[in-house]
């Protein structure tokens, strides 16, 4: 199947691989202002299908790019996206930043966030939509290790629940305690 997104066509397979959704467009538009036309090594974390990171490595062609994930069919999927369309990417097999650069200006990420159960997503691969407990599972690993892989001025941009979230490295406490707020006042 074949999805369209921020203008570029990738193949994707719903059922295996989560499907890239229009709202996240909103988080690679506010990942390439950030990054700007300079050098940043950036890690898109969660990569699925490979479009966050695709994109931003075609669209800011000065930066390098992570991308990673537990599963390794989306990888072979972001794989097989990066070559068709001659994107340039580090793929990584592993959970969060795993294996990825300790030096990194920026990190993206599109995680699981919904708790075990939600209905709406039968047809999306389950490790790809459900974190355990309230959801946030997912979010408190990748912030409680961020720093360690961040540059000092190096920061991170979340999307949560169609939301885009930003917070420099010195800000991921507070971020998260804003996502823990979020989910308080669903509940």
């Amino acid at each position: 199947m074949q999805t369209k997104f921020y203008g570029l066509t990738f193949v994707s397979e719903p059922g295996r691989v989560f499907s890239p959704r229009p709202t996240t467009e909103k988080l690679v538009a506010a990942a390439l202002e950030r990054v700007g036309g300079g050098h940043a090594r950036v890690a898109d974390i969660g990569t699925g299908s490979g479009v966050v990171a695709i994109t931003l490595a075609l669209r800011a062609p000065r930066i390098d790019v992570w991308a990673s994930d537990t599963c390794a069919s989306a990888l072979r999927v972001a794989s097989g996206n990066a070559a068709r369309l001659g994107a340039q990417l580090h793929l990584v097999h592993g959970d969060l930043l795993e294996g990825l650069p300790r030096d990194l200006d920026l990190i993206v990420a599109n995680l699981p966030y919904l708790p075990p159960g939600t209905p709406g997503y039968e047809n999306e691969p389950a490790a790809a939509v459900f974190s355990s407990g309230d959801g946030l599972d997912h979010y408190r690993r990748l912030l409680a290790d961020a720093a360690d892989h961040l540059t000092d001025d190096g920061g991170v941009i979340l999307q949560f629940d169609g939301d885009v979230l930003e917070a420099e490295r010195s800000e991921l406490r507070w971020l998260l305690g804003r996502l823990e707020s979020s989910v308080a006042a669903a509940a």
